[in-house]
């Protein structure tokens, strides 16, 4: 059913493999892994080089985070030359990954839903202060700003890769793929509505980041979601504080249902 639905419903590559269920969006050889239960949901970041590696395995052990290196076993299914496993103070785990494979093909939809790429994931966090300290300090993400508690965290140009949102568990929240057009947005928001798909939030614009999203349900309560537009951040960029208010969240008024991190009473919690 997470198959069909990551292909039928997302439009996203299969990749044949015998060990694991893997999916493309980019040029890259995977995005998406479906993995079978009990195994943990993770989070996989590119590190530049062995050295960066080696310097961010010593500051997470230097600073109480739980970390270890990956077996060959695990970089094998992961695709990746080395990796970190390290968890969050939330208890996510969070892949720290050296040289992960490219595809060497161009990427083929399985339908015209006009995904461009992965674009972010949303992180649910239990211990906010020191999850930002472990992207900020010691994996050297920035924030770009934050809508009541909500802590948008950018890694490259863009204003975030990575969304924390106050929650009373870890997991990830949502994993969102861009699209190439506010068409493709609208387009799929109608694909899934006629699919009987429940849509969670959008369409809507984020003011902090002004992106265009639209968040819907997948199989087992995970959320997926396609954005537009996303904006690129200055240099001289300060982080903002947004307020807990729902336009901070979605300024053409959408309103979030059935997601309770994205209820404003839980923008603001610590």
């Amino acid at each position: 059913m997470a198959a069909a639905f990551a292909t039928d419903i997302l439009g996203l590559q299969p990749v044949p493999d015998q060990q694991a269920l893997l999916f493309r969006s980019d040029d890259r050889y995977h995005t998406l892994s479906l993995v079978p239960a009990p195994m943990a949901s993770s989070v996989g970041i590119e590190v530049s080089d062995e050295a960066a590696l080696e310097h961010v395995e010593h500051a997470l052990q230097g600073d109480g985070f739980g970390v270890r290196r990956s077996s060959r076993d695990e970089c094998k299914q992961r695709f990746v030359r080395d990796a970190l496993i390290a968890q969050d103070a939330s208890g996510n785990e969070i892949d720290l990954v050296l040289r992960p494979a490219q595809s060497g093909r161009r990427y083929f939809p399985s339908r015209d839903a006009g995904v461009a790429g992965l674009q972010g994931v949303g992180l649910r966090s239990s211990q906010l202060r020191d999850d930002q300290r472990f992207w900020t300090s010691i994996l050297g993400a920035r924030i770009s700003d934050w809508a009541g508690d909500i802590t948008y965290l950018r890694i490259d140009q863009k204003h975030h890769r990575i969304a924390l949102y106050p929650s009373d568990r870890p997991g990830i929240l949502y994993v969102s793929y861009g699209v190439e057009s506010l068409d493709a947005i609208m387009q799929s928001h109608y694909f899934v509505q006629e699919r009987q798909i429940r849509i969670l939030h959008g369409p809507g614009r984020e003011p902090a980041s002004g992106q265009i999203f639209l968040r819907f349900e997948g199989p087992e309560g995970h959320v997926f979601s396609y954005s537009h537009g996303l904006n690129d951040v200055e240099p001289d960029h300060r982080p903002r504080q947004f307020s807990t208010h729902p336009d901070s969240l979605c300024e053409w008024g959408s309103q979030c249902q059935g997601i309770p991190e994205l209820q404003p009473a839980a923008t603001d919690q610590r």
